[in-house]
């Protein structure tokens, strides 16, 4: 968020967009369903997750968020409407709240640092919205084979072509929208390779 200005700029920004810091225990609603909230920010540490409930209660999970990444920032942009999703923290989390809806006024279009925040965000949100274009044709492909794969495509491997997975096999079930039996047993092939890795259990499949 702070790429291009420079460090001695960084507290008259902060101070522009009233920046607090809180932090969230596991498990915590920092947004809800139906909120027209102003939690608004950049993670400073922690994993929150977004998702939301279908019509049966089921959770869908949307994206995780990582440490320096923004949230909340095109409900800002929007006029703060209702959220469509939620948000919790799914690790102990501390973040930065920021009021980007500071960055629709007039005074943006005469300081240089708000111009650069707001090119920023703006580069951000495209990559969001990538992820998102990606997300929907991980859940086009029929076939869970054809989810895993595509959804392995958008991931780093290390030099030994090992994934290291951010979910555990529920989250990633939840995230591919798939039943966790058939998962295990589509990844059990991969484990035979030894090609994936899932966090906490730190087991391969």
């Amino acid at each position: 968020m702070f790429n291009g200005i420079q460090p001695r700029k960084y507290r008259e920004v902060l101070s522009c967009l009233n920046a607090t810091v809180r932090e969230y225990p596991r498990g915590a609603h920092i947004v809800e369903l139906g909120e027209q909230s102003h939690n608004t920010g950049v993670l400073l540490d922690g994993t929150m997750e977004e998702f939301f409930y279908d019509e049966n209660g089921n959770q869908i999970s949307i994206c995780r968020f990582c440490p320096g990444e923004v949230f909340g920032a095109e409900l800002a942009c929007t006029g703060w409407t209702a959220s469509p999703v939620c948000l919790r923290a799914s690790s102990d989390c501390t973040v930065m709240q920021l009021d980007f809806s500071a960055l629709m006024s007039q005074k943006t279009l005469t300081c240089p640092c708000r111009m650069q925040v707001t090119a920023n965000l703006m580069q951000d949100m495209a990559q969001q919205l990538l992820f998102f274009n990606t997300k929907v044709r991980i859940l086009a492909q029929k076939r869970l084979r054809d989810r895993l794969k595509i959804y392995l495509q958008t991931l780093t491997p290390d030099e030994k072509g090992c994934y290291s997975l951010p979910y555990t096999r529920t989250e990633l079930a939840d995230f591919l929208c798939v039943d966790r039996s058939a998962l295990s047993v589509s990844c059990a092939g991969c484990a035979m390779r030894g090609s994936l890795i899932f966090p906490v259990q730190r087991f391969t499949c």
